[in-house]
């Protein structure tokens, strides 16, 4: 899999949104190093661990500057927010249990990533520019 690089097309225009995005970029190309590299499971649950502490705390900052600038996208993206941790603990619930490989992870957080911020993210935040 190729190294992710920030790219103008992924920009919501928003400082703290983006900068948060740029970093989440990197977190996926580390994890995917890291996971691709290592057997040690703890190691590899710990990496995931790191994911869903950064998701968290990335969505609650969004929503909350939605909340501040734009309450009418406030009660959408904390739905898609929801959505998508849900998604993604049971997709590492299923790694654990030896249903996914790391590698599956990796895929499944780089879709959401993509999917969510270009449909999403730069669409809702748009009317703040």
């Amino acid at each position: 899999m190729p190294r992710f690089d920030w790219r103008y097309g992924y920009e919501t225009h928003n400082k703290i949104v983006d900068l948060q995005h740029k970093y989440f970029i990197e977190l996926m190309n580390r994890l995917y190093d890291e996971l691709a590299t290592t057997s040690d499971k703890k190691y590899q649950e710990r990496l995931l661990d790191e994911l869903i502490s950064y998701a968290k705390f990335h969505f609650i900052s969004e929503e909350n500057i939605l909340l501040k600038h734009l309450p009418q996208k406030f009660n959408h993206q904390k739905e898609l927010h929801e959505i998508l941790l849900q998604d993604l603990l049971i997709k590492i619930e299923s790694m654990k249990l030896g249903n996914d490989k790391p590698e599956d992870i990796i895929h499944f957080v780089v879709e959401w990533f993509f999917t969510h911020t270009i449909t999403e993210d730069v669409t809702d935040f748009l009317p703040l520019v």
